[in-house]
Order: structure tokens, then sequence, then C-alpha cells
């Protein structure tokens, strides 16, 4: 992508010469001509709510983290799993951003928030887009770092980067608020998510608290410290969290081309992905029966991933001699469920708070449960198997637990790459081997994006600013605030 150019003094002059053209005509009333009578002037709360819900879906089936993470090794063109980096857009902040913002002006401005009310009460609609656009934006710092977030969305052309610890802190605020805000009013429409379910979407917010909580561990880390006291207060608010596998949050899709599961869609032309080695050889030597949901056997009746990280040569002469698997079926069917939160994933997150004696919660209780919710969520759970499971020493909860809980919410997440990256991040684990083969200065497998290549040219001092708190510059293996 070639760099866009504006300097504030380009942006200056073109202001004076529109005032110039502007002063200097005479003023004309083109009445309705240019109004098009199909096209409403006014938002659509419920329209730009089904836009952001479809939006933030997309994150689970972002393919360069689930690269990162070793979920999918490329068949074909290998540059991202070889960490070839480079400048990425954030495009967020005119799309899904921009759609949660306006349900928020929408229905607080004084001149619109009574016609609002015909998509749900005020306060509703105002909760869940704070939810979501809380959730966005953790996405989006988790992306890149600093950002900005407090100047963002309001119209300035030059906003400054907020520091990740501030929004963080301002994210678990929103979340808390906007948990305590619904009212007893309509629930909004256009919701594709929990279909207006208010109990839902509290549970939502108070797991989204507790993950966002403990993603600041390492900052945070005492018993009584900031990010340990906001967790307790998710985990003991009385609205709930998910906490069983019918709390589960999920994308429902529909057997048609606009709403399909986003796994089918990637797969509907081309097998750019597949299952890697990497995950496949770990469920094989651990008996893991998810192997048989993750993945397809090849032609010869085997499971066998597709190696992670080789070139495009090394591609070619291993595909000549061997037949890989693909990703399960019901994965990437057309109508198959993508999963925005699980009760696997809270149960293994309370899991770890409990081990860092955040609560009072019995640690080893919950890894298991962690685990068999995850079984039973993709249909594969046996009791005497699942003993079995337990009782083997590289799966029991024993010995280095922290890695324990690592591989076991890498294998629940999955194929949720972007989720897993933050984790692994965050705590080292798994252990995953880099390719010998990078492309990248370092070698390591990548710890945040690069700023847009444009950001330096056009809000260059505050790009500069923020670019000046990392580690190692504006570069993949500079480690985000919280991945202290």
């Amino acid at each position: 992508m070639k760099p866009i150019i504006k300097t504030k003094s380009i942006l200056a002059s073109l202001l004076v010469s529109v005032l110039f053209l502007a002063s200097s005509c005479e003023e004309y009333d083109f009445g309705d001509t240019n109004v098009n009578p199909a096209q409403t002037g006014t938002p659509l709360p419920n329209a730009l709510l089904t836009s952001a819900l479809w939006s933030v879906s997309g994150y689970e089936t972002q393919t360069a983290p689930s690269l990162y993470v070793q979920y999918l090794s490329e068949t074909q063109y290998p540059e991202t799993s070889l960490y070839a980096v480079g400048p990425v857009s954030w495009g967020e902040y005119t799309g899904v951003l921009q759609n949660l913002n306006t349900i928020i002006n929408y229905n607080t401005d004084a001149d619109t928030k009574t016609k609002a009310a015909d998509y749900g009460s005020n306060a509703n609609q105002i909760a869940v887009a704070r939810i979501l656009k809380a959730h966005v934006f953790s996405k989006v710092t988790d992306k890149w770092g600093d950002v900005p977030y407090s100047e963002a969305l309001n119209g300035n052309t030059f906003p400054s980067y907020d520091t990740q610890e501030s929004i963080y802190k301002d994210i678990l605020k929103e979340l808390t608020e906007a948990e305590n805000g619904f009212d007893n009013g309509a629930m909004p429409s256009g919701d594709i998510l929990l279909n207006g379910d208010k109990a839902k979407w509290k549970k939502l917010a108070n797991s989204l608290r507790m993950i966002y909580s403990l993603r600041l561990s390492k900052r945070y880390p005492g018993a009584g410290d900031y990010a340990a006291t906001q967790f307790n207060a998710a985990l003991n608010d009385s609205d709930g969290y998910i906490a069983s596998n019918a709390d589960n949050i999920l994308y429902p899709h529909l057997d048609n081309n606009n709403f399909a599961n986003r796994w089918y869609s990637l797969f509907l032309t081309r097998a750019d992905y597949t299952i890697s080695d990497v995950m496949i050889d770990e469920l094989v030597a651990k008996n893991d029966p998810r192997l048989e949901v993750y993945a397809n056997k090849n032609t010869n009746g085997a499971y066998v991933g597709l190696p992670y990280g080789y070139t495009r040569d090394q591609l070619i002469a291993w595909t000549a001699n061997n037949q890989y698997s693909l990703m399960g079926d019901a994965i990437t069917g057309q109508t198959s469920d993508s999963y925005f939160i699980t009760s696997s994933y809270i149960a293994l997150t309370r899991a770890e708070a409990a081990e860092l004696g955040w609560t009072t919660e019995v640690a080893a209780t919950l890894y298991a449960k962690g685990i068999e919710d995850s079984w039973r969520q993709r249909g594969v759970y046996d009791a005497v198997d699942f003993a079995a499971y337990l009782a083997d020493p590289q799966n029991a909860y024993a010995g280095n637990v922290y890695e324990k809980i690592g591989d076991q919410k890498w294998i629940s997440l999955f194929p949720d790459g972007f989720e897993m990256w933050a984790d692994w991040r965050r705590t080292g684990y798994p252990v995953l081997t880099p390719t010998p083969n990078f492309l990248n200065d370092n070698g390591n497998i990548p710890l945040r994006y690069n700023y847009p290549s444009n950001e330096s040219d056009l809000n260059s001092e505050n790009y500069e600013a923020a670019v000046a708190r990392l580690a190692n510059g504006d570069n993949d293996d500079s480690p985000v605030w919280w991945d202290n």
C-alpha cells in the first residue's frame, strides 16, 4: 500500500481554497434535485447493530493470528506463517466502531433519542453498543498497543494515541457501566447475536471483564492489585457470567452466502489454509477426541497436519509425496456455529485466576471443568475416556500448571487465533517454536502489528510519541504494554 501524504500545511491550504471559493460564489437552492428518495437521511440503529455484530464475528476467523499461534498452515503462499510483516490498516475506526458510536450518539442526543427509541429503549441500545465498542477496542489495542481512543471517533483529524494501560482501564469501566446500564424497556432490534436477551448481554459483559482483567496479570499480578479487584467484581456480580455450555455465546449462521460461516466462505473457492501439524500432532499425542472435530482424515484415512512454517518450495516437495488433512467439516460447514465466548474458556480463565491467588476458587476443579465443557461443546464427551485423559500425566493438573492451562486454552479456543494470540503473548503458553524460514528481521513470532503506513505522515507528532513508548520501535518485535 502506498502511503498517502497529507501534511498539516497542505490541509490548511485546501481549507483556505475552499473558503475562498465559498465566499466568491453565489448561493443556489437546488431543492430536492440531489436527494435520493429511496435512501434514508437518518441512521437506522437496528441496521447499524446488525452490521456491527457481523463485523465482530470476523475476529474469530482472522487468519494471521491463527497462523502465529500455529493453528493453521498455509498451503500455497506461506508469507504470513513465515512472518512477512508490514503496516496494517485500522479499518475498525471507519467501520464497526463508527457504527457503534453512531448508535450511542443517536440514542443520547436530545434531538434524535425519541426517534431512536423506535428500535429499543435508549438505555438498552446504548448499553449493548458500549459493550461491543469496548470489545472491539480491546481487539484494536491488542493488535497495535497504544492507539487513538479518547480523541477517536469525534472528528479529530489528528487524534493522540492513548496508552494501552489507560485504554484497558476505560474498557473495564465501560463494560461495568454498560452491564449496569440496562433498563426495563425494549431490547434493541437488529440483535443477530443474542436476539435481545438482556440476561445474556449482562453475562457477556461480565465474562469480558474477567478476560480483560486477566489480560493485565503481568502488570498487576497481586491478589489485591487492580486486575484482581476487577476480576472479582465481575466474578461476584449478581448478573452472572458464562458458566455452562448453555450460556455459550455463538454466531448462528445461515445457508446463504451473506451470513454463512466465515470459515466456509474462506474455503469456498480455494483452500489456502488448513490445520497444522503442530495442532494435529498435539491432539494425537494427548489422545484427544477433539481431533475428529477439528480435522478430517486424509484420503488414506489418517490425520496428517500440513507442516508449519515451510517455504513454498518445501511445500511443493512435501505435498508431492504426502496428503494433509483439511479442517473439520464441523468447523467449516456453511451453517456451522462459530463461538464468541465459551464456558470452557471462562472456566480456564477462572482456573488461572485461582492459581494466581486472585480468588478462593479451586483451580484444579476449574481446569477439569474447562476441558469437560470443551469436550461436551464439541460433542465428544465420554466419562471413561475423560477420566483417563485427566489421569494422563501430560494432562493431569500437576507440575507446571500454568503451562497445562495454556495448552488447554490453545486446544479449546481453536480455531479462534486472535484470542489465543493475545493469551499466548501474555503467558508464553503453549510453547511454540518459530519457523526457521522467517522473513522478518528477528525470527520471532510477531508480538504486534505495525501501525498503518500513512500514520507517520498524516498524524506524525502523535505517531512518533506512541512509537517512542515501544521497546523496539514500530515493528513486530515490540511487545504491547500488557505483554511485559
